[in-house]
């Protein structure tokens, strides 16, 4: 059974995270994504990161085998004319375009979006950049940590009192990412009802607002910025946040749904007095609806302290009986790729990559009960798709060759002058 968006052509000009990551959705929804690359390739090709002197040289490297499954890969050097034919065909064949290349590299490969929307009517064009197509740094270079910081959450992680700290994710380029496939997909829509196409365009520091937004609407509404609290969220003045067991494991305390769990939780750690504060008698109290500090700095004392008298195996056993108190233990990547609950919804799935064996993967994470999802498959070799792809749109094989051969010749100069002789 077909996929939610089989049919659907998409042709993504894209690197590294954000323009890649929404390609991915729609190659995860069943779509045909085919990625145009550079003679060189997308530089995440090579991005081979910490820990990677373990792994054999022809492993794939993470960032690319993260953003790019699923996918079908042209090699075309789009600053010749040829490759610009082949570029103009495809994209007479597509639904949508996505890409997060600069608006003046796209005109200086004759792919201006005003041009695109003059020459494709019916195309959805999805543009995404660093700070939005607007203002007078729309063009400014980016990289995700620059959108983390503009955006403001950067400024909302870390200890009070002490540098600020970026999360450990590339988070401005994924929220990116979603945003930018959430707009073509109601394009998409609005095509189905008009026949017409459009430009769709946002960015990672818009995306950054919309992870953002009930933070930053407190922040405006009182006119108060809210601060860093490190272990506990800017917002939520109550028991809420992170906790150390006596063994140094990490739990995230919710809250406490109802009274009697919240009495049988003190009681379990010695420290019934806690029950008698009333600033933390309601279950509205606990979870931070009063908004006050009365009583915060005294009952997060009270946690810090209970949390290390027990071991985590202590904990766990006495929370096996309350369903009504909400935690989690804090989980690093190796729990969460093993993670049962994972695994189950298919949320983390097997690929079995050339180089290095079956290597877990995060999975399409939509569940359709009429056209279900397949499990991504693993990336494309760079332009291995080219010559079918360029046979189907009516090229002969002596262009085939020319564009292939040119390609060689241009990833040869490249890599001589990026990484030395091949």
């Amino acid at each position: 059974m077909p996929g939610p968006l089989e049919g659907l052509r998409v042709v993504e000009l894209a690197i590294a995270i954000q323009g890649p990551g929404a390609g991915l959705y729609f190659a995860n929804m069943g779509a045909e994504v085919i990625k145009v690359e550079p003679p060189f390739g997308d530089a995440s090709r090579y991005h081979r990161g910490v820990n990677y002197q373990t792994l054999p040289e022809d492993a794939l490297c993470s960032q690319f085998l993260a953003m790019n499954k699923s996918k079908r890969s042209v090699a075309l050097d789009l600053h010749s004319e040829l490759g610009q034919s082949v570029m103009a065909k495809l994209l007479g064949s597509a639904d949508v375009f996505v890409t997060n290349v600069r608006e003046e590299a796209l005109e200086r490969m004759g792919l201006g979006l005003a041009d695109l929307a003059e020459r494709y009517p019916k195309l959805v064009v999805g543009q995404v950049n660093g700070f939005g197509p607007l203002g007078d740094e729309a063009g400014k270079a980016m990289l995700d940590g620059a959108a983390q910081a503009r955006g403001g959450i950067v400024s909302m992680s870390g200890k009070p009192g002490e540098a600020p700290t970026p999360p450990g994710a590339a988070i401005a380029d994924h929220a990116g990412a979603m945003q930018i496939a959430l707009g073509c997909v109601t394009a998409l829509v609005s095509r189905s009802i008009t026949g017409k196409g459009q430009i769709v365009q946002t960015s990672s520091l818009g995306g950054q607002l919309w992870l953002q937004m009930w933070e930053l609407q407190h922040s405006a509404i009182t006119g108060v910025p809210l601060s860093r609290e490190g272990s506990h969220h800017p917002n939520i003045k109550g028991p809420y946040g992170v906790y150390l067991c006596k063994d140094g494991i990490a739990v995230l305390l919710v809250v406490a749904m109802t009274d009697e769990a919240w009495s049988d939780f003190w009681i379990f750690f010695d420290k019934p007095e806690v029950v008698l504060m009333e600033e933390w008698d309601t279950p509205g109290k606990r979870v931070g609806m009063a908004g006050t500090d009365d009583g915060v700095p005294e009952v997060r004392q009270h946690l810090r302290e209970a949390f290390a008298s027990k071991t985590f195996a202590e904990f766990q056993e006495f929370v096996a009986g309350q369903p009504e108190i909400i935690w989690e233990r804090v989980r690093g990547h190796g729990d969460v790729l093993t993670d049962p609950q994972n695994l189950a919804n298919e949320y983390i799935v097997d690929l079995d990559l050339p180089a290095t064996g079956a290597t877990p993967t995060v999975g399409t994470l939509m569940r359709y009960s009429e056209t279900p999802t397949e499990r991504p498959r693993v990336p494309p070799v760079l332009g291995a798709d080219t010559a079918e792809l360029m046979a189907e749109l009516g090229f002969t094989m002596e262009d085939v060759k020319s564009v292939q051969d040119h390609c060689e010749a241009v990833k040869a100069e490249m890599y001589a002058a990026l990484l030395g002789d091949p």
